[in-house]
């Protein structure tokens, strides 16, 4: 599918599910049941999830997610259920998708080695260190880091990877016991 394709569709879905000005997960929940074939009663937890894959439900959250997923053929569902991350996670990780949005400048849920060093600046802005610049070397030991299946782009699946493995060697508790 070719990615003007994909942000129609985007626009289509946010339209239609963004009625009466703000998004309507628990609608958009039992629609995607009832086409999987599932009856499923939909808890609260399940509409968190869902936030976090839709980031801040804006028409560009919808944008990201089907170029994403139809022009890239991503696996859309994953089977395995995901332990639940605890509270400092998730505000790390939200933060670090922020951030990351901010410097996907052409909504393709990927960012260019070009893109990184304004995303380090921001990223250590956001932990108090206002001054620090990146040098080439720095950005290069960071994109080997982080861009662990070597396509030259940072997804932003590798870009929470980075965080969580930050956060479990500084000794943060990142699941919910």
């Amino acid at each position: 599918m070719q990615r003007e394709q994909a942000v129609q569709i985007a626009g289509q879905l946010y339209n239609y599910y963004t009625k009466k000005g703000s998004l309507d997960i628990q609608t958009m929940m039992a629609n995607n049941y009832k086409m999987m074939g599932k009856q499923s009663q939909i808890q609260q937890e399940d509409i968190e999830e869902y936030k976090q894959v839709i980031g801040s439900g804006q028409k560009k959250d919808f944008e990201q997610l089907c170029i994403r997923y139809f022009c890239n053929t991503l696996p859309i569902v994953n089977q395995q259920k995901k332990q639940k991350y605890s509270k400092i996670a998730n505000d790390r990780l939200e933060i670090a998708r922020k951030i990351f949005r901010k410097f996907d400048a052409d909504n393709s849920g990927t960012i260019t080695s070009d893109e990184v060093r304004g995303l380090l600046i921001e990223t250590y802005k956001q932990v108090g260190i206002n001054n620090y610049q990146p040098t080439d070397e720095d950005l290069k030991e960071w994109m080997n880091m982080t861009d662990t299946n070597g396509d030259g782009l940072i997804s932003i699946e590798e870009f929470e990877d980075l965080v969580i493995r930050s956060l479990q060697s500084s000794g943060i508790e990142i699941y919910q016991k």
